[in-house]
């Protein structure tokens, strides 16, 4: 959904305040209601997705206690609702100074778009205000421009926002004998440093003119695993995508589109089963092959990724012989020997 400009002004723009606690509510809608005169206030947990639907705010601010809290709302929007990416919106966190570098750095990579020292007081309050004024003026830029800021999944690149408004493709696909191997930068939840890639990722342009390849993506936190399934799955006609969180795999769906997904059980902030869900949520996703990927196979587990819409278990270490026959049975390729 792409705003007009005049749904924009700050009398009209919607204006939506996340936290989990009243009296931060109450203050930070105080601070916004002198200025904006559509400011609605979300703090019932069980409530965050039917809030946002509801409100389809132009700025969602997030105005919880720690950065962490922020962080876990906003996946939950994407993992529990079903119309977030397609509402243009932009975000800005109210952090504490200890979380600063953390929040700095989140921006820097467009997991979210602003943010704002605020706790545990606010030493400059118009500051939100001016934040606000801020993303929405950028707004009414690019609604000039006829783009969007939809977001197509939490932390979602630029690159991909590119590819949506239609930008011309300009590279040519990579070369057919290896696998394109791209690993995230960036964890949504985990600071760690980040994985090198061994191939550097696709600009946006590339992404969109690439071949008839079928894509995989592994979702996988282990840098050494990783590293093994690229080395054995080289030379197989495919572009292999790789992504170390829950997150980060709703970013490489959105971008990637992948004919077939090789999910790990456990990832650092959710878990495969969760993920599996989510993907199998997603109407354009419903069709795409999940494969579970587990050190061992307890019945349990094997129960519940089934439930989850997973259709088939690899088992670690991997194996060369059984990872190309998967390959053969999901995607519409004549894997090479």
């Amino acid at each position: 959904m792409m705003l007009n400009e005049a749904d924009l002004s700050a009398d009209r723009a919607a204006v939506l305040v996340a936290t989990d606690a009243l009296a931060d509510a109450e203050l930070v809608g105080k601070l916004l209601n002198d200025e904006f005169g559509n400011v609605h206030l979300s703090i019932k947990p069980e409530s965050a997705v039917a809030d946002f639907e509801s409100v389809r705010p132009a700025v969602l601010v997030l105005a919880f206690d720690t950065l962490e809290a922020a962080q876990r709302y906003y996946l939950g929007l994407y993992r529990l609702g079903t119309t977030v990416h397609t509402v243009s919106h932009r975000t800005v966190v109210l952090c504490s100074s200890r979380d600063l570098k953390s929040a700095y750095e989140l921006c820097c990579k467009e997991h979210f778009d602003d943010y704002v020292l605020f706790w545990p007081a606010p030493n400059d309050a118009p500051r939100i205000r001016m934040a606000v004024h801020h993303a929405l003026r950028l707004m009414r830029t690019q609604a000039r421009a006829g783009e969007s800021s939809v977001r197509m999944a939490a932390g979602q690149p630029a690159s991909t926002q590119m590819v949506k408004r239609g930008v011309a493709p300009a590279a040519a696909a990579p070369s057919p004998v290896e696998p394109t191997v791209t690993v995230p930068r960036t964890s949504f939840f985990d600071e760690s440093p980040a994985l090198e890639p061994s191939v550097a990722p696709p600009a946006a342009s590339a992404v969109a003119a690439r071949s008839e390849r079928p894509t995989v993506l592994m979702v996988e936190d282990d840098e050494f695993q990783q590293k093994l399934l690229a080395r054995l799955l080289a030379g197989q006609p495919i572009e292999l995508v790789f992504a170390s969180t829950g997150a980060q795999a709703q970013t490489q769906m959105w971008q990637y589109k992948p004919d077939l997904v090789l999910m790990d059980v456990g990832l650092p902030d959710t878990n495969g089963v969760e993920a599996t869900r989510w993907i199998k949520s997603i109407a354009q996703f419903a069709h795409v092959p999940i494969v579970m990927v587990t050190g061992h196979s307890e019945r349990n587990i094997v129960v519940e990724s089934l439930k989850a819409g997973a259709v088939d278990f690899l088992v670690k270490p991997f194996d060369r012989n059984t990872l190309v026959e998967k390959l053969r049975l999901y995607l519409s390729v004549t894997a090479a020997s």
